[in-house]
Formats: C-alpha cells, sequence, structure tokens
C-alpha cells in the first residue's frame, strides 16, 4: 500500500464496517469513556471544541488527526449530509484508518 492514505474512503470503510461516534458530545464521550482509539477533527472546529477534544484526548492518550478541510468536508467525506466537527474512531472495522495517526 503506498504511504498516502485516501483519508475519505478509509473513513467511510471504518464507517461501514467498524464503529464511529460522530459530533462533538459522543466524541467527548468515547474519549473519555477510553473507546475512542483515534480522533478526526475537522480543521475549522469552533475553538471550543478543538480545545476540550484535544485537551481529554491528550489526557487519554487518544491521537487526533486534524482533518484538512471544513466541517462541511468532513461531513461529505463521511458521507452523511451535514457537518461534521469531529468522529471518534471506536473500531477501524477494515479500514487503515488509523495509520494516519502512526498506529497500524
Amino acid at each position: 500500500m503506498s504511504s498516502s492514505i485516501d483519508l475519505a474512503r478509509e473513513l467511510q470503510v471504518a464507517i461501514a464496517t467498524g464503529k464511529v461516534s460522530i459530533g462533538y458530545k459522543s466524541v467527548k464521550d468515547a474519549v473519555l469513556g477510553g473507546r475512542a482509539k483515534m480522533v478526526v477533527l475537522a480543521a475549522n472546529a469552533p475553538p471550543r471544541v478543538r480545545g476540550d477534544l484535544e485537551y481529554y484526548s491528550k489526557i487519554a492518550g487518544t491521537p487526533i488527526f486534524v482533518f484538512p478541510g471544513s466541517s462541511l468536508e468532513l461531513g461529505a467525506a463521511a458521507r452523511k449530509p451535514f457537518k461534521i466537527s469531529a468522529i471518534a474512531i471506536i473500531d477501524p472495522g477494515q479500514s487503515e484508518i488509523l495509520k494516519l495517526a502512526g498506529h497500524a
């Protein structure tokens, strides 16, 4: 596999074959509950959302990947018709999305 991972494709595979939480509150709950293996954060996530999730993720030792696009683009990448500021990867399923955080 090439070193560049197609984030949108891996995100869709994770959603289809694994388990993810979408949205600030459910992502925060997943991180605090120790269930999140990785957090994907939209580049334009509101400062409070970004600050909170970075803080909780640091405490929990959960890696954060900043999606290089807006919350609308993150929503589109996840094939959802709405803005998404954050996604927690709980179970990557058959995707290789955790490689983005340096975890194989």
